[in-house]
């Protein structure tokens, strides 16, 4: 079995070390394949993936890095600083969103015809750093499902007139207390909304409507419709990018419309 020489969290790889642990890497990817990804090797690796990403996870929540790390990977999602501040002050949390992102980060990344097996030796990252750029997806995921409740905790505490949540304020995104719309700004929202989806397709119409009423992830909402994560991805974009250039024309009033289907 190849020696496992992955640095531990927040130490820079040598050069020397991290093209030995490649090297490692694919005579372990080499012989997982000979094997049809089962076995001890294969449970091996299940066990390396989840210590090390349970370690990184952890310490990025703890250091308040986590988001940026997603970030740097194009994973978009409303993250506070408010609830950033609670990963890192606590540590049930922390191992609570880890857990959760493990678990399906790891089932999804190893199962049969996962992210695993199109793994490629040849484009510079070893096994670990490749699953963290695979399990980050799953922990956007984990994060709004972890939100949506501790929203819905302080909006009991605090009540609706100093519950804190996005809006659009001249063309910037604004975290604060703002007072729930009035009947005639949800006129409008509606109306914004409803010329958003105007011409939009039968699916592009159920993946807005589910967030919107339910607030559901978009693996949540892949599940409810039968579809795949990515497939909820793109026709979110296109509504997105719809909303942003009927907001750029004038035609719609409120661009805030366009945070219901935030990334």
């Amino acid at each position: 079995m190849p020696i496992d020489v992955t640095p531990a969290p927040g130490v820079p790889a040598q050069p020397d070390r991290a093209a030995a642990q490649r090297a490692a890497d694919r005579e372990l990817f080499a012989q997982l394949r000979q094997d049809g990804f089962t076995g001890p090797r294969f449970a091996l690796l299940r066990e390396r993936l989840w210590v090390y990403g349970w370690n990184v996870l952890r310490s990025w929540m703890r250091k308040g890095t986590i988001i940026q790390k997603c970030r740097e990977r194009h994973i978009w999602f409303a993250a506070p600083y408010t609830e950033v501040e609670e990963l890192m002050r606590r540590a049930d949390v922390r191992e609570d969103l880890a857990i959760d992102c493990l678990d399906t980060a790891l089932t999804d990344f190893l199962a049969e015809g996962g992210a695993l097996e199109g793994w490629n030796p040849d484009k510079g990252r070893n096994l670990t750093s490749y699953f963290m750029h695979f399990a980050l997806r799953h922990f956007r995921d984990a994060y709004r499902r972890w939100a949506r409740e501790h929203r819905r905790r302080l909006f009991e505490i605090l009540g609706e007139d100093t519950f804190q949540r996005y809006r659009f304020e001249q063309g910037t995104v604004v975290w604060g207390p703002f007072p729930f719309p009035g009947p005639e700004h949800q006129a409008v929202l509606r109306e914004a909304l409803a010329v958003i989806l105007d011409g939009a397709s039968r699916e592009e119409y159920a993946v807005c409507k589910a967030m919107l009423i339910t607030g559901a992830t978009q693996e949540e909402i892949a599940q409810l419709l039968g579809t795949t994560r990515k497939s909820v991805e793109r026709r979110l974009a296109r509504v997105r990018g719809r909303a942003i250039k009927l907001a750029a024309a004038g035609v719609i009033v409120v661009p805030s419309v366009s945070a219901a289907v935030t990334r």
